[in-house]
């Protein structure tokens, strides 16, 4: 149990969450651990309260800062090949809007131990709410959409058991750092959304790694602290990078019907639920999404 992971994450517009981020690192149980905060030239007072927090708080922390914004996967890539250098068994990415409880991340790597697991997850909630965000994940047939276990319900105990999951967004994951050699790094292509989606893929759908949600591991997650909920930033990136995605991953019929599907969805139905404006960014995304995949090479970067 004595390894020592490296907590991966990337700030941008994170000023308003770091403060409790730090603070709930603090209290953890486990303290085997370097904090590497990857800054991408965030425009408000991000980087500068992460360099008094550093000071305030005793566990170690290495800052990284970026000359440009370069996404949140090319962020997490740099955190993660310094975290390798320096030599740690373990990689936990992770969100900074996000509050940890006292044993978290000491659960996680109980977990991983416990069910063999090449990755683990914790029991999601809505930041201060007994409402789950995550227990853990898969995907839709139908759309070909990732889904999250439990979202918006009620926790009654329902999802208060281990299981093996085929999904589960990278806003806390824990990781064995060897599985950077078989699986590579983020697709930087993403700059954000479906970079983790993708990553995840390929681990378990290519690779056979195994992942686990962990119900006894707990944290709390103020969504969308950095991009703005369905900003018109948020509606291009998710839209450009499904087709992306999908067309990428998948196989070729199954992809090509995920991508026709949700043209149609966006034509018909989002025709009358976005504003005219964001209809047309999504429409413009679709187009610059089969752009991407028809002129980029996949990023696979090895770092072992």
């Amino acid at each position: 149990m004595n390894r020592k992971i490296g907590i991966v994450t990337v700030l941008y517009n994170s000023e308003s969450v770091l403060n409790e981020f730090f603070e709930t690192l603090s209290k953890q149980s486990y303290t085997n651990f370097i904090l590497y905060i990857v800054d991408n030239l965030s425009p408000d007072g991000s980087l500068e309260l992460s360099k008094k927090l550093k000071k305030i708080y005793k566990f170690e922390t290495v800052i990284i800062e970026n000359d440009n914004n370069y996404g949140v996967a090319k962020g997490n890539n740099i955190g993660i090949k310094r975290a390798v250098d320096d030599q740690c068994d373990l990689i936990l990415l992770s969100n900074n809007d996000i509050a940890f409880e006292s044993n978290s991340i000491e659960k996680l790597l109980s977990g991983l131990d416990q069910h063999n697991a090449d990755l683990t997850v914790p029991k999601i909630y809505f930041y201060g709410t007994n409402k789950i965000w995550a227990a853990g994940g898969g995907y839709k047939l139908r759309n070909g959409l990732t889904i999250q276990y439990g979202q918006e319900e009620e926790d009654e105990g329902q999802y208060n058991q281990d299981k093996q999951v085929d999904f589960a967004p990278t806003c806390c994951m824990l990781m064995k750092k060897e599985i950077f050699s078989s699986v590579g790094l983020m697709d930087e292509n993403y700059f954000v959304y479906y970079d983790d989606t993708d990553f995840v893929y390929r681990a378990l759908n290519k690779q056979n790694k195994v992942l686990w949600y962990i119900s006894d591991s707990v944290i709390y997650h103020d969504e969308s602290t950095s991009t703005g909920k369905m900003s018109d930033f948020s509606v291009k990136f998710l839209w450009r990078n499904l087709v992306y995605f999908a067309l990428k991953n998948y196989s070729l019929f199954y992809g090509l019907y995920v991508v026709g599907y949700n043209f149609l969805y966006i034509v018909i139905i989002l025709y009358f639920r976005y504003s005219r404006k964001q209809w047309i960014i999504a429409l413009k995304a679709y187009k610059e999404g089969l752009s991407l995949f028809l002129k980029h090479t996949p990023v696979k970067q090895n770092v072992l």
